[in-house]
């Protein structure tokens, strides 16, 4: 229902005349002040800005409200984006050098060194296995996802898992991959499957001084016709400074291994 209309007061009808003398005697004083600065606002766009003022006194005094005021845009909400995930390669023209201990003591005073080249649009791993007793030279692999290189290695393949790392690694953080496994027979039904997860990050003594590192533990399955033939429990560290793994350890009997305990640590790195 309306509201009846109200009568007008006399004595608020003279208060609204000498608010809009007032305030129409301002707008005249602010024109001829504004027409002697240059660099002021222009003069139709001020004179509309007092307009709407006089109309708002004029309001506030015949109905006792404050007219709505007009709602600020609310300020854009800036997203917050996903850090982006995926492998940090290692610069070809490196060198790693690992010292290495297994149990039985089938080698002593073990390194393996790994080098990386450029070559045709991808990074090649060329190795060094050195012991008391010789040594021998084997080209690694390449360092790419499921690379067919990946089934001819044995222990010293763990220079590969980094490409199957995906980045950033935070705490409980599945980590699986796999690739064929050869074990001197050209099966294609043999696989070799690593699966476990981020443990989180430590700080690893090194010889050259201390890295951090995330640490992952996981099983590394040799399944054949998907059958089990061996597994072996493996925990290693990824320091990202190094885009390598600086520490491993594998414990169990595996088919491509006569030890049955094997430890690496990067003893330097150029």
């Amino acid at each position: 229902m309306a509201e009846p209309p109200r009568r007008q007061d006399p004595v608020a009808l003279a208060v609204l005349g000498g608010a809009v003398v007032l305030v129409v005697a301002l707008a005249v004083y602010l024109l001829l002040a504004v027409r002697s600065q240059p660099e002021a606002e222009p003069v139709e766009s001020l004179a509309q800005r007092l307009r709407e003022g006089v109309q708002r006194q004029i309001a506030e005094l015949r109905t006792g409200r404050k007219p709505a005021s007009r709602a600020r845009p609310a300020a854009p909400q800036t997203q917050k984006s996903e850090p982006s995930r995926g492998v940090i390669f290692p610069e070809a023209g490196r060198s790693w050098r690992y010292s290495v201990r297994v149990e039985p003591e089938v080698w002593r005073d073990i390194t393996l060194t790994y080098r990386t080249a450029q070559g045709s649009g991808v990074v090649g791993v060329r190795t060094e296995f050195r012991h008391a007793g010789g040594q021998s030279a084997f080209d690694l692999g390449v360092f790419a996802r499921n690379h067919p290189s990946h089934a001819n290695t044995r222990f010293p393949g763990f220079f590969m898992y980094a490409a199957y790392l995906e980045h950033p690694l935070e705490p409980g953080q599945a980590v699986a991959f796999g690739w064929r496994w050869q074990g001197g027979a050209q099966k294609a039904a043999r696989t070799k499957r690593f699966e476990g997860k981020v443990i989180g990050w430590e700080e690893i003594e090194l010889a050259g001084g201390k890295l951090p590192a995330a640490k992952i533990e996981g099983t590394l399955s040799y399944v054949e016709d998907g059958r089990v033939h061996g597994r072996a429990r493996e925990t290693f560290w990824y320091a990202p400074k190094v885009s390598q793994i600086v520490r491993i350890t594998r414990e169990g009997k595996t088919p491509d291994e006569a030890a049955t305990r094997i430890v690496a640590e990067l003893a330097e790195y150029r």
